[in-house]
């Protein structure tokens, strides 16, 4: 049997893929931060209660793994992740968790990363695009990356980074923005929003879960993975269906909400490296995936 090691277990992420490696008969450690709330959830995965300033001890704690996920990470959003002092912390206890697990005896690392790390771009974004990481979150990200490549290169262990845009399902955080509207579609509240027309990709976190537990163990370039559907279209036709499947009452106020000054920001991933070497395809259309927010949302299924 195989052994993963996986921070940030309780996470919007962390919960549907130690499901996922449980369903592939992984063994599962689940790393948490002590006084956690929603350890229940792991049922019977055994859990060591870490919090990351210590994660230097991580490898003496949990022993040899085949494949370390590490989803951890303080400070993702709001103006926390502008927070320079909060996000070289994450840095300095994720390499000191590396170096740890490194030691222990490891296979593979899998990192989670995040399409802040490439910054703005109006085009297409492989995982070949340049980056120009524009917040502190997105900078620190990408720091890790690059530093946690020469530390498993040295010692001969794997590294793949999946590179996350837009994840949505159930479960997802109050002020996420799909969460945000539907809530309002659902009360028939006025949706004030942007103007809608740049680009985006949602991934539904069943089907990021799948893709993520194939990563942890397919025979697979290392590198970065963009972690995306495929589905791409304007912002604004993601909100049309939201509220078709909905049947909101609600005024789609598009244009009521400004871009920033800083200029509309697209998401627009490459997916076809994932789709090929991993032989994945999402499986959950965003309608259906709406559907299961809907249900979430209202009767807390």
């Amino acid at each position: 049997m195989k052994k993963a090691l996986v921070t940030g277990a309780t996470s919007f992420l962390g919960k549907p893929l130690i499901q996922k490696l449980k369903s592939q008969t992984w063994e599962v450690i689940a790393v948490v931060r002590p006084g956690h709330v929603e350890t229940d959830l792991l049922e019977k995965e055994q859990i060591v209660f870490l919090d990351m300033a210590e994660y230097n001890r991580l490898g003496e704690l949990t022993g040899p793994c085949d494949c370390f996920v590490h989803l951890a990470w303080d400070g993702t959003r709001g103006t926390s992740r502008m927070d320079t002092m909060r996000q070289e912390k994450n840095l300095e206890y994720s390499l000191a968790g590396i170096r740890s697990v490194l030691s222990a005896g490891c296979a593979r690392i899998v990192l989670a990363g995040s399409q802040a790390e490439y910054g703005p771009h109006k085009e297409k974004i492989t995982e070949e695009s340049p980056c120009f990481p524009n917040t502190e979150y997105g900078k620190f990200k990408l720091a890790l990356y690059q530093q946690a490549a020469a530390l498993c290169r040295d010692a001969g262990v794997a590294l793949k980074e999946p590179r996350f845009f837009s994840l949505y399902g159930p479960g997802d955080f109050s002020g996420a923005m799909v969460v945000s509207i539907l809530s309002d579609m659902i009360a028939g509240r006025p949706c004030k929003l942007t103007q809608g027309i740049q680009m985006w990709d949602f991934l539904h976190i069943d089907d990021a879960a799948e893709a993520l537990a194939s990563l942890c163990n397919a025979p697979c370039p290392d590198g970065i993975y963009n972690f995306g559907s495929g589905d791409l279209r304007e912002l604004r036709a993601y909100v049309e269906e939201m509220a078709t499947v909905t049947q909101t009452k609600s005024e789609l106020l598009f244009g009521a909400v400004p871009y920033p000054e800083t200029g509309m920001v697209s998401l627009w991933p490459d997916v076809s490296k994932l789709k090929r070497e991993l032989n994945w395809a999402p499986r959950i259309t965003f309608a259906e995936g709406i559907r299961a927010m809907i249900d979430s949302m209202q009767y807390g299924g």
